[in-house]
């Protein structure tokens, strides 16, 4: 089960780049049968490229993020004006090896959620921040601990940040998460992470007996003021893809979810 999971996470999710791969190829072999299948070919072959044009606008983006996971808005002003822990969900790793070495960086949705946590921490410092990740890639760093150097470099002291970084999806990220704030006698937290990954990480931590309060991370997509030009919103971007890619990425999650027992 681990195996098929992990397989549709990477290659089938619609928007992915290796969605589009297999999926374009199918329709390549498609071209060179019969006439009912080169007919088939065509009108598959167009309807993926009208997909991915179509997901790539980011007026499209932000529709189908709003219309799932409601408005995104700068970090709440409703958050409790004391120090609750601060557990930041990593959503990613890129990064180069060569000559025996190996760089790990953040991803640009994990940099924002790093960013928003920083933001909270900045307004309650007496938090505690707890970095949420583990090893993606065979000898790569944990991304809990990549999390951790960039809050570092932003003035959090080290004392005041905890690396979970034995995690491997967001269903362990909420465990491994609860566990230390349970060491830490904390019943309630500030959940920072996408509005995509949002609900589900929240009835996580409720399934773990930890009450999340969420602090939504913004997009790159959209910048903290949106007061980009209107045209800016109909020019197709790879970033405007990988937000639709995510929304249905969740919506094919929460089944597996269910089914798993880990959400309500």
């Amino acid at each position: 089960m681990n195996l098929l999971v992990e397989f549709i996470k990477e290659f089938l999710v619609p928007g992915s780049a290796w969605f589009l791969i297999i999926a374009a190829s199918i329709c390549g072999v498609l071209l060179f049968g019969s006439d009912r299948k080169r007919a088939m070919g065509r009108r598959l072959l167009v309807s993926l490229v009208v997909l991915y044009w179509v997901m790539s606008v980011p007026a499209v983006a932000r529709g189908l993020q709003g219309a799932r996971f409601g408005r995104m808005s700068e970090p709440p002003s409703n958050l409790p004006e004391q120090p609750l822990p601060i557990v930041v969900l990593g959503n990613g790793l890129g990064g180069y090896a060569a000559l025996g070495g190996r760089i790990d960086l953040p991803l640009g949705q994990t940099a924002m959620n790093t960013l928003f946590a920083l933001d909270r921490f900045r307004r309650q410092p007496a938090s505690m921040l707890i970095a949420s990740g583990g090893v993606q890639a065979e000898g790569g760093y944990a991304e809990g601990a990549v999390i951790r150097d960039a809050l570092i470099r932003n003035q959090v002291p080290p004392d005041h940040i905890i690396v979970e970084d034995n995690s491997g999806t967001t269903h362990e990220q909420a465990v491994e998460s609860s566990k230390i704030l349970r060491r830490l006698g904390a019943t309630t937290c500030v959940v920072v992470t996408t509005p995509q990954q949002m609900g589900r990480a929240i009835d996580l931590f409720a399934r773990e007996g930890i009450t999340g309060l969420p602090l939504q991370a913004g997009s790159l997509m959209f910048g903290l003021d949106a007061t980009q030009p209107w045209w800016r919103w109909l020019i197709p971007s790879t970033v405007a893809r990988a937000v639709s890619r995510d929304v249905i990425y969740e919506l094919m999650a929460w089944p597996y979810y269910r089914l798993r027992g880990w959400v309500g």
